[in-house]
C-alpha cells in the first residue's frame, strides 16, 4: 500500500480544522438563522420607582405634617400617589451639577409595612421637577405639580 504524500496530509489537516470550526459555530448559526426570535419586550432603563413594589406605605412624616394610610380618603390618595411615583434616573454628573444650583433639601420619612425603620427620602425642588433619592440610593427626577405630592 502506498503511503499518502505530504500534500494529502496537509489537505486532510485543513479539512479537519474547517470541520472543527464548523462544529464549534453550529449552535450560534442555528440560533441565528433557524430558531425564530422571541418577542422583544421593551424595558425602559431610565425610569425607576421611588419605592419597592411590595410593601405598602403606612405613614409619612413631612416637616410640617403627617399622613396616615387609614385616616381620610384624601390622605390615602396622596399616599398612593407617592407609592406609585416613578422618575427618570439621573447620572452622577447631573446630580452634582444640580445640587449646586438647587436650594436646601427637605426630607420625608416613610414607614412601610413589615419594616421597623422608616425610609428617608431626600428631596430637592427645582423649578420644573423634583429630584428625589429612591430606595436604592439612586437619584431620580420627577415631574409633578406640588399639589399632587404635597398638601
Amino acid at each position: 500500500m502506498k503511503k499518502p504524500s505530504r500534500r494529502k496530509y496537509n489537505n486532510m489537516l485543513i479539512i479537519f480544522v474547517l470541520l472543527f470550526i464548523a462544529v464549534l459555530q453550529a449552535p450560534q448559526l442555528i440560533k441565528t438563522y433557524l430558531i425564530e426570535p422571541k418577542e422583544n419586550i421593551e424595558v425602559v432603563e431610565g425610569i425607576k420607582p421611588l419605592f419597592e413594589g411590595e410593601n405598602a406605605i403606612q405613614k409619612m412624616h413631612f416637616s410640617e405634617y403627617d399622613l396616615s394610610a387609614n385616616t381620610s380618603e384624601q390622605e390615602s390618595q396622596l399616599i398612593e400617589r407617592w407609592f406609585t411615583l416613578e422618575g427618570t434616573l439621573l447620572n452622577d454628573d447631573s446630580v452634582k451639577a444640580l445640587k449646586e444650583k438647587l436650594p436646601a433639601p427637605s426630607s420625608v420619612e416613610v414607614w412601610l409595612e413589615d419594616q421597623e425603620e422608616p425610609q428617608r427620602i431626600t428631596i430637592y425642588q427645582a423649578p420644573s421637577f423634583w429630584m428625589m433619592q429612591n430606595w436604592q440610593g439612586e437619584w431620580i427626577a420627577v415631574s409633578a405639580e406640588e399639589g399632587y405630592l404635597f398638601r
